[in-house]
């Protein structure tokens, strides 16, 4: 007895070492460089025109690369839960996965290949529509390295419901409308959402291949995360670097908490 509280004891202290020196210590620093200067410094960084720019960028990116993960993740859980042995299933899986595997900085360059002025569709520009250095290639890249949260949080759950009541409805007459909306969506909900948060939360802070298909220039291609960069390296300005990341932290948990805060209410409802 004594052994197994010494354990559990020694496995607690480990890990609120852990988290104390990689997670609250990082965390404090930023937020003590931030408001070194009062307040009224910060509201001043985090409000010049390039900070509400590089804002509406990142939460426009968001906006765009959620709602289009939702509809494929969603339609590629279904295809690998209940499509069953199908012919490219593996070759599906691999892709699903591959952003887990390949540098973002890696995407950003195959991005730049494929539509980039000598790229196999960068011909596309002569019409007027730039990819590259604008936000159709931002959403992209964002869209490549938030691609697998959704499927690999919503498969598991799937394949653990089964699909018995599905095939019940099916048996009563349902549409697969019907189906999707009454039995499947509800009971796919908890994974949805955590693939969700998942997928906000990276599309905020995504770096590596945003900053190769994005121009940088403020108030046209500039993130928040890559206004953090810009300050920092091109600028010097080490506590307005410190402000933009505080700023960038307080939107991914106001944004966190909103959603628990709408699944809270639409459980209770």
């Amino acid at each position: 007895m004594r052994q197994s509280t010494w354990s559990r004891l020694t496995l607690r202290a480990v890990a609120l070492l852990y988290l104390l020196v990689l997670l609250v210590v990082p965390i404090g620093i930023i937020l003590y460089r931030s408001f070194e200067h009062g307040i009224v410094q910060f509201w001043e960084w985090i409000t010049t025109p390039a900070a509400i720019s590089a804002l509406q960028l990142s939460l426009l990116i968001v906006a765009i690369v959620v709602p289009l993960n939702v509809v494929f993740g969603v339609f590629t859980a279904v295809a690998l839960a209940r499509g069953g042995r199908f012919r490219g299933r593996a070759f599906l899986e691999a892709v699903v996965d591959l952003p887990f595997a390949v540098s973002p900085v890696v995407a950003g360059v195959a991005l730049i290949m494929l539509w980039g002025a000598g790229g196999w569709f960068g011909g596309i520009e002569s019409l007027g529509f730039r990819v590259i250095f604008g936000l159709p290639g931002m959403v992209l890249a964002t869209l490549f390295v938030t691609l697998p949260f959704i499927v690999r949080e919503v498969e598991p759950v799937l394949e653990e419901i089964g699909e018995e009541q599905e095939e019940a409805a099916a048996t009563l007459g349902a549409t697969t409308w019907q189906t999707f909306s009454r039995i499947t969506l509800p009971a796919i909900r908890w994974g949805l959402i955590y693939g969700v948060i998942l997928t906000v939360a990276r599309s905020l802070g995504e770096f590596g291949a945003v900053i190769m298909v994005s121009s940088g220039f403020p108030g046209i291609s500039q993130t928040l995360t890559l206004l953090v960069h810009s300050r920092y390296i091109d600028d010097y300005n080490e506590f307005g670097a410190y402000a933009a990341a505080t700023l960038l932290m307080l939107v991914a948990v106001l944004i966190l908490i909103l959603m628990n805060l709408l699944q809270r209410t639409r459980s209770r409802a």
